[in-house]
């Protein structure tokens, strides 16, 4: 499984961090660990420190250049894009499946506070 995940601009390289950090951005971070220990490749971009990343996938770019960065974040599982303007839980990314684009439910968290 390759999980892909194309931040918008944090403090740091997983929003986690600060006085008061987030708890979904905790809770997705937790999530990106399982998948890993689980034997997952998984990458985080943020637009800020890794433009390129988000040039070269096709469809995270276009999502960008029509919605700008309310699009982010967007998680994309093995090429499919899994969720779009919010992050998803550990169960929407093992149950990924190809065509699954949820509506954004809401706002994004925006990592430290």
């Amino acid at each position: 499984m390759q999980v892909q995940v194309f931040d918008p601009e944090m403090c740091c390289a997983s929003g986690v961090c600060g006085p008061a950090p987030d708890p979904g951005l905790i809770r997705f971070s937790a999530a990106l660990e399982r998948l890993k220990a689980e034997g997952a490749s998984v990458q985080r971009y943020q637009l800020g420190r890794n433009p390129q990343a988000f040039v070269r996938q096709p469809e995270v770019y276009r999502l960008l250049l029509q919605r700008g960065t309310a699009a982010l974040p967007v998680t994309v599982v093995d090429g499919t894009i899994v969720a779009l303007g919010s992050y998803p839980t550990y169960e929407q990314m093992r149950e990924a499946r190809p065509a699954a684009v949820p509506a954004a439910a809401g706002p994004a968290p925006r990592g430290c506070r």
